[in-house]
């Protein structure tokens, strides 16, 4: 790695993971301060910058437990092209976080069992 991975507003991982989601139920009109508590744990993260040469990918898994019992396991990789020199591919995989974050969040809304957590 020729940097760290830092997501946009100086938040951790996981915070931008949970605030992106928090984000889209709310421009879904779905959020409520005092509906069904969802809560997550991210089960696995992983990521490559030279998969295939010159291609990365982002694998993010997360595990989503609603307060009404039900829950959902939720896994996504997302791919995207990386470059072939240090700097190109390690700047492509941070840049690469955001869409995967909503290319998850994609993934888990439209799960037929999303709606079981609401």
């Amino acid at each position: 790695m020729m940097g760290p991975i830092e997501p946009a507003d100086g938040l951790s991982i996981s915070a931008f993971i949970s605030k992106a989601f928090n984000d889209e139920l709310k421009m879904a009109e779905i959020y409520s301060e005092s509906g069904t508590k969802i809560t997550g744990d991210i089960t696995k993260i992983d990521f490559s910058s030279v998969s295939g040469l010159t291609n990365g990918y982002w694998d993010i898994s997360v595990s989503l437990k609603s307060s009404n019992g039900k829950s959902l396991l939720v896994s996504n990789r997302y791919e995207f092209k990386s470059g072939f020199d240090a700097i190109t591919a390690c700047n492509a995989t941070a840049d690469a976080l955001s869409p995967a974050v909503q290319d998850l969040i994609k993934a888990t809304v439209s799960n037929p069992q999303f709606a079981s957590l609401l």
